[in-house]
């Protein structure tokens, strides 16, 4: 009889121990959404063909999503699934390239190769899977980023807008 209890106390266990991580799981929800912001660049002086280099920011915040605003204290985790841009709104100087760019969100850089300014359909992927972690890990600590592109410009002048995607998963957790 004493092994029967001892069977069943050890039965009773495990199912809680496992029930437990699927109530975890019902207590859970997931937030999918599409932050952009636009870095405006205007190099407006005439470099008579120097380079020219430019640094403008713009900020990003989880919580202008009504939902995460509202549940901001159950924010469990932050995944960015991707992190795209693309330049848009090209005025200037035909043949102009950015170069030595990179897209700074709060300390992590993300160096950027050599853009055609005139481009304005291609988008570029960007992004190590431990650069957006560190950048996820930021949002969930503060919700807001700071986000700065810079570069060179071949010549001036020129103006363009650059246009930051990121696709993030917010994980709330009710319990």
């Amino acid at each position: 009889m004493k092994k029967f209890k001892k069977i069943s106390a050890l039965f009773v266990a495990m199912t809680v121990l496992f029930s437990c991580d699927k109530f975890d799981d019902l207590t859970e929800f997931n937030i999918t959404q599409e932050f952009n912001t636009t870095v405006n660049v205007n190099v407006i002086e005439d470099s008579e063909g120097a380079a020219q280099s430019w640094s403008q920011s713009s900020t990003i915040n989880l919580a202008s999503n009504d939902q995460v605003q509202q549940n901001i204290d159950l924010v469990q985790d932050v995944r960015i699934n991707s992190l795209t841009f693309k330049i848009v709104d090209f005025t200037g100087i035909e043949g102009a390239i950015a170069t030595e760019a990179s897209l700074s969100f709060g300390d992590t850089v993300i160096e950027v190769a050599d853009i055609e300014l005139e481009d304005n359909t291609s988008v570029y992927t960007i992004g190590s899977s431990s650069e957006l972690n560190a950048i996820a890990n930021d949002l969930k600590n503060a919700t807001e980023i700071t986000t700065t592109a810079s570069g060179t410009v071949t010549s001036s002048p020129v103006k363009f807008d650059v246009f930051i995607s990121l696709d993030i998963t917010t994980t709330m957790d009710v319990l």
